[in-house]
């Protein structure tokens, strides 16, 4: 049961450092096996009793635990200390490590002078073949090409030499240009409850178009009051009235919400909010550009 604990601090300790089994294997140079046992808690696949003891050390060491105070809090569930056999195994393990070190690294050792002369050889061989490759581009360059006679009649004679005379523009006539066309202009001057005084300006002509939306009643006057028009538009029904040749006109609309309005084909807002002023009245003054106006 302890044991098991062990190893789940080591296992714990391990996942915290975000460590693998298999990198904790290239660390502490531990079978993965023998790592997996010490976790599970199954001391007895281990190769012997003192491998136990320091393989927890290691392994407690390589995840950042104090291995002593974890060897001394577990150390009734742990074999004993090793015996002197078991020492004697490790040292001999340990020597035939530093054996096989030692012997790569000499033998890494008697390679060196082979590969630095190699590098020399090399080193020198380029070194050639880069002079031999200056002097050739040297002496191409230096070289002067012969220039046959044919040669030089025929640069003489090279349409290029010739001088093109500059060919005289056309003048292209420009279009006259036409002026900007003022733009319509309808403004309220005043208003007064449902009557609004309202001018508009810069119109070539003044026709008036009514859209009933619902039923709705609407007159038409002049500007001494003379009745133009009076009718109780339909539901879908348009009226159009062409009244260009009035300085004013007076439009009675009986239901604003129900009737559009559009002057020359502008649309027209109501200068009262037709939610509050449903009955309104339009004295529109026709001030016309100045160009109709003469």
């Amino acid at each position: 049961m302890f044991v098991l604990e062990l190893g789940q601090k080591l296992q714990e300790a391990r996942q915290t450092k975000g460590l693998s089994l298999d990198e904790l294997q290239e660390i502490t140079k531990i079978q993965k096996r023998y790592l997996t046992s010490i976790e599970e808690g199954k001391l007895h696949i281990l190769p012997g009793e003192f491998y136990v003891r320091a393989f927890i050390k290691q392994y407690a060491e390589a995840v950042g635990l104090d291995a002593e105070m974890l060897l001394e809090e577990h150390k009734n569930e742990l074999p004993l200390p090793p015996a002197s056999h078991d020492i004697t195994q490790l040292s001999r393990v340990r020597k035939s490590r530093e054996a096989v070190s030692t012997a790569a690294s000499n033998k890494f050792m008697d390679y060196m002078p082979k590969v630095f002369i190699t590098l020399i050889v090399l080193a020198v061989c380029v070194g050639v073949w880069l002079v031999f490759q200056a002097l050739a581009n040297k002496e191409e360059s230096t070289a002067i090409p012969e220039v046959t006679k044919a040669q030089v009649e025929k640069a003489e004679n090279s349409p290029l030499d010739k001088k093109e005379e500059p060919k005289e523009e056309v003048k292209k006539e420009e279009a006259p240009v036409a002026p900007p066309q003022p733009v319509q202009e309808l403004k309220v001057i005043e208003t007064s409850g449902k009557i609004a005084t309202m001018e508009l300006r810069n119109n070539t002509a003044m026709i008036v178009e009514l859209t009933a939306k619902g039923r709705a009643y609407i007159d038409i006057k002049d500007g001494s009051g003379k009745l133009i028009i009076s009718k109780t538009l339909q539901p879908g029904e348009t009226l159009q009235q062409d009244l260009s040749a009035q300085d004013t006109m007076r439009l009675n609309v009986g239901s604003t919400p129900n009737t559009d309005i559009k002057i020359n084909g502008q649309a027209v807002s109501y200068p009262q909010d037709p939610t509050k002023y449903y009955h309104q009245i339009l004295l529109i003054k026709n001030l016309r550009t100045a160009q109709s106006a003469q």
